[in-house]
């Protein structure tokens, strides 16, 4: 039998397509980061709100499979909210929307930042900071990029890689950014334009249909000890164990390795160091119906309030809000312990709602509900030493015989198709079927 450590949907996935497999999960029901809540009539991920999309036609068919009927299609429409605009996301085919004087000075700076890689007398990159501008030029990255994701990491750009931004920041053509200045309608980031969602219950609803085709889940059970036993796996919640021929992790690589007692010094040193941020969402009931027409609106500007990102995701589906209603989400990045991740629930609420009302978002007097929620475990950080570190951490668990799976089983920045994907090609490599 195969023990799967964490029972989110990468755990599941794979264990729905292993003939003998047992998911032990933490908490008292499955679907980790892939969770959902309802109150008061609203339903939320709670995790931060998701979306379901994919290049890979394999990932769309198989969220079609499991929605079956209880599903919404819709077209993206996102903005990001700069000096009381909302300009069209991504960024640079929204141009034509900013202040004259800056859009000019993204146009310039794109152009120029352009010329310098075609003629070959860029400097190549080192850093995050370096490659926003060797991309996009001044203008862009300091209007937007930079912070955008100075806001959301946390960190300084100069201190992060970039080799995570291949697919997630798109690549737009110069033709597109001159259309786009000019104020001829682009759309970039297409396979993001068209998403699903489930009509009734949230995100958990994947975790919902795929729970029939797991062999056994054990809930309740936070794995604490992992020893290697007879050729086999004993795995001990300090009250049980159970045994295994084989195991695959998908828990957060610092908590696995923490669980290994006999990891060498720099392998728990090289664990620890890997990088995450934390997560609040503030989860808000809207008395309005029909609040705006936007996807979620991105906030880089600091002086805009402490959420990068505010969803609506009463615009994902015409069954998440009572009639008559809106919803939104509120994304706060921050690290356990910290200033936000301690506030009270109270606090995290007032901010949010006093910043949407002097933004115009929403009116103070239109929200008729809340709720807080916080995640651990939510955005992978790439710093500079994050695959040497990972590295090192994957030659350890390769040499035990453990498989590593997941966002942060694997310490990637992965959306939800490619935690499927992985998780059922790793199933075929172990003598799965389809």
């Amino acid at each position: 039998m195969i023990g799967v450590l964490g029972g989110g949907l990468s755990g599941l996935a794979l264990a729905s397509r292993l003939p003998d497999a047992e998911v032990l999960e933490a908490a008292e029901r499955p679907g980790g980061l892939c969770r959902s809540v309802s109150f008061e009539g609203f339903t939320f991920d709670p995790h931060g709100s998701h979306i379901l999309f994919s290049r890979d036609p394999r990932a769309m068919g198989f969220y079609e499979a499991l929605l079956g009927e209880n599903v919404c299609r819709r077209r993206r429409n996102t903005k990001v909210f700069y000096k009381g605009r909302y300009v069209k996301y991504p960024f640079e085919n929204g141009l034509g929307e900013l202040p004259p004087e800056d859009n000019l000075a993204c146009l310039l700076g794109y152009v120029t930042a352009y010329a310098a890689r075609k003629a070959g007398t860029a400097p190549r990159p080192t850093n995050l900071r370096e490659w926003m501008y060797h991309r996009f030029g001044k203008g862009i990255t300091e209007c937007y990029l930079l912070p955008y994701n100075e806001k959301i990491w946390k960190a300084p750009a100069a201190e992060m890689g970039f080799d995570w931004v291949d697919g997630r920041v798109p690549d737009p053509p110069l033709e597109d950014v001159i259309r786009s200045s000019l104020g001829i309608p682009t759309d970039g980031y297409t396979h993001q334009l068209h998403f699903l969602y489930p009509r009734e219950g949230g995100v958990e609803c994947l975790v919902r249909a795929l729970l029939p085709k797991v062999p056994r889940v054990r809930a309740g059970f936070r794995v604490a000890s992992i020893r290697p036993r007879g050729g086999g796996w004993t795995v001990g919640d300090g009250t049980e164990e159970r045994e295994y021929d084989g195991l695959v992790s998908t828990l957060p690589i610092p908590d696995l390795v923490r669980c290994l007692p006999d990891a060498p010094a720099e392998v728990r040193a090289a664990a620890d160091a890997l990088q995450h941020r934390s997560l609040v969402t503030v989860m808000l009931g809207i008395s309005r119906p029909a609040l705006n027409e936007f996807s979620w609106v991105y906030f880089p500007r600091p002086e805009d309030g402490r959420f990068n990102r505010i969803s609506f995701p009463s615009n994902f589906s015409d069954r998440v809000a009572p009639p008559g209603t809106s919803s939104a989400v509120a994304e706060i990045t921050c690290n356990v312990g910290d200033e936000v991740w301690s506030a009270p629930d109270a606090a995290l609420v007032e901010h949010v709602v006093e910043r949407a009302d002097a933004l115009g978002v929403f009116r103070r007097a239109e929200v008729i509900s809340s709720r807080v929620a916080r995640t651990p475990y939510a955005y992978v950080v790439f710093d500079r030493h994050h695959r040497r570190n990972l590295e090192l951490v994957q030659a350890y668990a390769a040499r035990l015989g453990i498989r590593l799976l997941g966002r942060f089983g694997q310490f990637d920045y992965i959306n939800t198709d490619q935690c499927l994907l992985r998780a059922f090609a790793l199933a075929e490599e172990m003598g799965g079927g389809a």
